[in-house]
């Protein structure tokens, strides 16, 4: 959502990417870890050079011979907005234009923007898109600011193409404060043969916001609007939905808390999680503020995936909007098991995490584009290594294929 949030604005780092010898795909991972490789930066003629709400996707649904990464963020260039869909075939250490996104509403307008990115790839037939479709979700803001528009984009070339599919769901003029309506922050998971989008919604008028779901089995047609997490108290602000299923097979539902009580000063969008046996069941599931055994609260943006490697029990990894470190927990979720470590990349609004198939999936692509409120900022990404994996003299690469994002 459109908020300010007050962290100590530390300086972007970037730094240039470290030499590695390729490891992708079917072996062990072969060399050292990707660093900070820039992948874009706004041409100078821009007015508007940010870059935030970064996202990319792992193409992994037919173990393709060459692991392929998409990325995209959300941007300003002057005309009819777009979104660049750039593609890496080297695990993130080279990036090239393969694309355009556009979206209808701003399409249909002729401008405004478009923000809020998501990537989702099909691992089983939904309607008639089979399996292997990306989708692609965002805000579309036309040219009016009149009103917010969760749309779905479909490529059936693995990002080469777009075509829009459907509108989700219409809010109002997009405007943060409580008692506006409109609708942010698009997230996409599929669950027991159906897609849901979730999403951050403000047309309800017993809250000032909310996070909702509404599912589709062919992505034309869209179910009611079903609640996840509606506070009592009207003036919190949920918000920044992320899912990830863990090995013991639940889900662990990540989001940012505005106007949080517990830490108003240092942490006004502290991060909460909860845990469900269904990503269609959280509203009912028990609330946790997230605090670290060193006493952080990650505040804003959070980003959450679990990955099998670092303890029996595997690694949920969070990243937020406020600190450079990651925040990790080996107990799938315990409320007194986070722990704070080093990220080696810097601070960003809403960074994306993608766990990788190398090294057993012991390898986490940190997508940053830069700090929330900043004129000028760029893309970049790199490599995180969850602590407590095991050496790639001991590990393949995993391909899981179909099934890899099917819950």
């Amino acid at each position: 959502m459109f908020h300010l949030i007050l962290v100590s604005f530390a300086l972007y780092a970037c730094f240039p990417y470290a030499t590695a010898a390729p490891g992708w795909p079917g072996s062990a991972y072969g060399g050292g870890l990707v660093k900070n490789v820039t992948v874009f930066v706004p041409p100078t003629e821009w007015p508007l050079r940010k870059t935030p709400y970064a996202r990319t996707v792992l193409l992994n649904q037919d173990c393709e011979k060459d692991e392929v990464l998409l990325t995209t963020w959300a941007q300003q260039p002057p005309g009819n907005p777009y979104w660049y869909i750039y593609e890496s075939k080297d695990h993130g250490r080279s990036w090239s234009e393969i694309s355009k996104a556009y979206f209808h509403a701003t399409s249909k307008s002729g401008g405004g923007r478009i923000e809020q990115p998501y990537f989702f790839e099909l691992a089983k037939p939904v309607g008639k898109f089979p399996a292997g479709t990306i989708l692609l979700t965002g805000n579309a803001i036309p040219a009016d600011l009149q009103s917010t528009n969760i749309e779905v984009l479909a490529s059936y070339d693995k990002g080469h193409s777009w075509e829009y599919v459907s509108t989700v769901a219409v809010g109002g003029a997009p405007n943060a404060t409580n008692g506006a309506t409109p609708v942010w922050e698009p997230f996409i998971m599929m669950y027991d043969n159906q897609i849901g989008v979730f999403y951050s919604d403000q047309r309800d008028p017993a809250h000032g916001q909310k996070l909702a779901h509404q599912t589709s089995t062919d992505l034309v047609h869209w179910g009611p609007v079903v609640d996840d997490v509606a506070y009592a108290n009207y003036t919190l602000r949920p918000g920044m939905t992320t899912i990830a299923k863990m090995g013991n097979g639940k889900y662990i539902f990540s989001y940012e808390l505005g106007f949080a009580p517990e830490d108003p000063i240092n942490a006004p969008y502290a991060v909460h999680y909860r845990i469900a046996d269904s990503p269609f069941e959280f509203q009912q599931a028990t609330p946790y503020l997230l605090k670290s055994n060193d006493g952080k609260i990650p505040s804003s943006s959070p980003y959450t995936v679990w990955t099998p490697v670092g303890g029996p029990k595997g690694t949920i990894v969070m990243s937020d909007g406020s600190f450079a470190e990651l925040f990790i927990n080996k107990e799938y979720g315990d409320l007194d098991s986070w722990v704070t470590v080093k990220s080696g990349h810097g601070i960003g609004y809403s960074k994306a995490l993608t766990v990788l198939p190398d090294q057993g999936e012991s390898i986490i692509w940190l997508t940053n584009g830069g700090m929330y409120g900043f004129n000028d900022t760029i893309v970049t990404g790199g490599d995180f290594k969850v602590p407590g994996a095991p050496s790639r003299e001991d590990t393949i690469s995993a391909c899981r294929g179909r099934g890899f994002t099917v819950n």
